[in-house]
């Protein structure tokens, strides 16, 4: 994977994200430069620009063997998509060597140190990224956001996903899902907007039948 240099931005954030496609699962891998942090912004500025250099690959979790059960982790932030019955834990997850691999497959996970969730739309002061392992299984982290002969999302503008906290539940109304393909991700300048009150949930798009994945799947929301 190649690193993409990016002019600079307003923001203090300058951070490069790509998701990585491997059988059985996915690998979402987010680089910040050293020294910086994102931080709280309004309107268009991004969060996020290419650094110069990829972060590092790790591997994703391995599926179980048939008949064993993944533990889900317990967490009071959760994420649900009732029309779809999908309902996560969620919990934070900060890039350790320049990398975010989502531990295990029966959790999503906020990137810190982006927006969290919170209890109010009123109360966010930048855009909540959600990101999740997806394996074409229909069983585990994102799967229920693709269609199981991965002909699309089964997400569409208008539908509802919730992130409850302690605080208080947000409603987030879908705007649209986009896919993108293989080291797309970190130059989509429109995936990187802080933008509080926004919801962008990411994995990778199972094409279905065992084929390897080859784009991301991007779910952007408003509450």
């Amino acid at each position: 994977m190649r690193g993409l240099t990016r002019p600079g931005r307003r923001t203090a954030a300058v951070a490069a994200v790509a998701a990585l496609g491997i059988s059985g699962g996915t690998l979402l891998a987010v680089g910040l430069a050293d020294g910086e942090q994102p931080a709280a912004a309004t309107g268009s500025a991004p969060v996020a620009a290419a650094t110069t250099a990829p972060p590092p690959e790790e591997a994703p979790p391995t599926l179980p063997p048939e008949g064993v059960t993944l533990p889900t982790p317990s967490s009071d932030v959760h994420v649900t998509v009732d029309g779809l019955e999908m309902d996560l834990p969620v919990l934070p997850l900060t890039p350790r060597g320049g990398a975010i691999n989502p531990p295990t497959l029966t959790a999503a996970y906020w990137i810190q140190p982006y927006g969290e969730p919170v209890g109010s739309a009123e109360q966010a002061d930048n855009t909540l990224y959600l990101a999740a392992h997806s394996t074409g299984t229909g069983e585990y982290g994102f799967d229920p956001l693709m269609e199981s002969d991965g002909g699309g999302s089964t997400l569409a503008a208008g539908d509802e996903i919730e992130v409850s906290t302690p605080d208080g539940t947000v409603s987030y109304t879908v705007e649209r899902t986009e896919r993108y393909a293989k080291g797309e991700l970190p130059g989509a300048t429109e995936v990187w907007e802080a933008s509080p009150g926004r919801l962008v949930l990411i994995t990778c798009f199972q094409r279905g039948g065992g084929r390897a994945s080859t784009e991301n799947l991007v779910v952007f929301a408003e509450a």
